[in-house]
């Protein structure tokens, strides 16, 4: 019988003579990445990460590409480095590097990350934002905070795409491939980009295969074979850009009508590349797929069939113009310039980006009876409801919904990237809810920190809504629930349900031993670190503390069942009212305060459940709850274990420290 060991070495023996191989298309351009590079960047923008070490090259293959008109032949070194995070090797990343030579001069170079997702799910975004901008745009771009992919690439009417892709690209490691430069001018579009991108894949695929474990534990750790299958799927990430370097000589001396066609062309060829290398998009992002699976639908989907998101000819125009004027005279305040021609054009548009709220009501109703453009719309194809929803202005909102006759129609009109004013606006919000710009194309994950939205946001949503927000309170509207269901409008039904399941567990476990003073605080010791040291000590003499601390969890799962918000508040009057006999809980509140006493545990249960979430975590939770688990409705704070523990009042620190670079 063969052996594991034996399987996986007949495996890899089995891919490597079916490397991926890629006709060359002319049309196709291979100088390809995702931002542009000075022109001093060009050669070892790899070695850029803060440590002598990784220049110590793992793995290396060495290849020979002979180019189509057999003129050349490239010599192409493959290998891999360690990332590194700090002083400390990345636990979740590893680089790839190719380069390649003609000659002994370096002609093309290109730089790809392997991602292990599972690895740092509950902090995604936060690892993602350090490497490069490259990572960080596309995990904020694509990605939600635990690294799946954004619902509305999967659900929405325009913004799904092809809808090719749907949930498979939330699991499994990630292979993005950040940079691919042919920087010798005469080997581009010889097939050589190609090349070393089927390469790259294909050593990708054999270092996840050599990474993937075996599946004699796989009911244990993922609970079942099709869940470690699914765990250990890859897939090839790449957000084509085209290199600044290469650009910008194009673009000199020539009219903004002229620069806007070549930045069109070069764009264009660089994804017409990916394309060509079977690269799909994923919806209407600016990130595309590869599947390693040849019987995956974007393999039978034809690149000319692949999805294109729409473009505005007058806002491209307008910004290529713009940067001409600059580019003449840096002083130039192109905003001002850009709001000077929009109140122009479009005054009643202009006012509504500029005025406060109640001064735009007014503006409107000054102007209701001109003919200066109620109807029309933006560059951007937005129209006046779009503008006041997402500028959070819910009197002129209101005023516009009662007084024009349009704007009933407004509603459900689409703006160029497919959205209707209210999913405008969610888009809006979710972006203020979960992250915040600082410094040079830095990015902060704020999710934790959301406290609701402003009363205008709540406003302006209800107005949009209208007779929809019928199952929506405001307490939903405020915080962001999109079930219609959670109980004071942010703990949904899953929460109560992941919660509901630690405090059982937590309630049965802790009565071992409890006689055993010793035995049960040493035992359940990383269970108590949220008491003060001196109640601590007092568990170890006091039985009755002990069992006060215990109660808590069975207080708070008949508080999460009865579809009670667990605050400290609400925990007390559920232990007054038990009739308990003796007052344990009494007396553990009275000894530790009622809201560190309850804090201790409920932090706890939160911590917990999200270590144990199907995203936030290991996924124990899922696979224990199962079907239970799967009927519950979803909703947007399913996974928020943070924000809920905050709203609860058990949260951690009141504000947001921004890292110093």
């Amino acid at each position: 019988m063969e052996s594991d060991g034996e399987k996986v070495k007949g495996d890899r023996e089995s891919l490597k003579r079916s490397r991926v191989e890629f006709e060359d298309d002319e049309s196709t351009d291979d100088d390809s990445e995702c931002n542009g590079l000075d022109d001093s960047e060009e050669e070892e923008w790899w070695k850029e990460d803060d440590s002598e070490d990784l220049d110590c090259e793992q793995d290396i293959e060495e290849h020979e590409y002979t180019t189509d008109d057999a003129a050349r032949t490239v010599k192409i070194r493959l290998f891999s480095i360690d990332a590194y995070e700090g002083m400390n090797k990345s636990s979740w990343m590893k680089n790839f590097v190719a380069e390649c030579t003609c000659d002994g001069v370096v002609v093309a170079t290109a730089l790809a990350r392997y991602i292990h997702r599972q690895g740092m799910r509950s902090e995604f975004w936060e690892k993602m934002e350090v490497p490069s901008e490259e990572t960080c745009d596309v995990a904020f771009h694509t990605f939600d905070r635990y690294g799946t992919v954004k619902a509305k690439y999967k659900d929405h009417p325009v913004q799904r795409g092809t809808g090719v892709w749907g949930n498979e690209l939330d699991h499994g490691p990630l292979f993005l491939i950040e940079k691919l430069h042919v920087t010798a001018l005469n080997l581009r579009r010889k097939g050589l980009g190609q090349k070393i991108v089927s390469l790259l894949l294909d050593k990708a695929r054999l270092f996840c295969l050599d990474d993937k474990p075996d599946g004699e534990y796989a009911d244990r750790f993922y609970g079942s074979n099709e869940a470690l299958k699914r765990a250990w799927t890859l897939h090839a990430l790449v957000s084509p850009g085209v290199l600044t370097a290469d650009i910008k000589p194009q673009l000199v001396g020539k009219s903004a009508e002229e620069r806007l066609t070549t930045r069109a062309r070069i764009q264009s060829g660089a994804i017409d590349f990916w394309r060509s290398c079977g690269f799909r998009r994923i919806g209407a992002s600016r990130c595309f797929a590869f599947s390693f699976d040849s019987q995956h639908q974007s393999r039978a989907l034809a690149a000319s069939s692949d999805f294109d998101p729409r473009r505005s000819d007058a806002e491209d125009l307008e910004e290529e113009e713009l940067e001409v004027i600059y580019e003449r005279d840096h002083v130039t305040d192109v905003k001002k310039m850009k709001m000077e021609r929009l109140r122009d054009a479009l005054p009643l548009h202009h006012a509504a980006l500029t005025l406060m709220d109640e001064e735009l009501k007014i503006f409107f109703a000054t102007h209701a009876d001109d003919e200066i453009g109620w109807d029309r719309v933006t560059n951007s194809e937005a129209t006046l409801l779009h503008l006041t929803a997402c500028e959070l202005k819910p009197l002129s909102t209101r005023w516009l919904l009662e007084n024009v006759h349009h704007a009933d129609c407004w509603k459900t009109a689409r703006d160029i990237h497919g959205y209707t004013p209210l999913e405008a606006l969610q888009e809006t919000l979710e972006t203020m809810r979960t992250r915040k710009g600082y410094g040079f194309f830095r990015v902060l994950n704020i999710s934790d920190h959301f406290e609701g939205y402003s009363d205008a946001a709540v406003s302006c949503l209800s107005l949009l809504f209208g007779q929809d927000a019928l199952g929506f309170n405001r307490a939903c509207l405020r915080y962001g629930c999109t079930c219609g269901g959670c109980v004071e409008g942010f703990l949904s039904a899953r929460m109560r349900s992941s919660l509901i399941l630690q405090g059982e567990f937590m309630y049965d476990l802790m009565q071992d031993g409890i006689d055993d003073s010793g035995f049960w605080v040493d035992f359940n010791d990383f269970k108590l670190e949220h008491l003060d040291l001196d109640v601590r000590k007092n568990l170890k003499t006091n039985k009755s503390l002990r069992r006060g601390f215990v109660n808590i969890c069975q207080i708070a799962v008949e508080c999460l069942q009865a579809k009670r918000i667990p605050t400290a508040e609400n925990l007390e009057w559920c232990s007054n009212n038990r009739s308990e006999w003796p007052p344990d809980t009494r007396n553990y509140l009275r000894r530790t305060g009622t809201q560190m006493g309850c804090r201790a545990v409920l932090r706890y249960m939160f911590d917990a459940a999200k270590e144990e979430d199907e995203k936030a975590g290991d996924g124990w939770c899922q696979r224990t709850l199962k079907k239970e688990w799967s009927d519950l409705p979803t909703c947007r704070n399913d996974h928020e274990f943070e924000f809920v523990a905050r709203a609860c009042g058990y949260g951690g620190d009141d504000f947001i420290s921004l890292p110093c670079w």
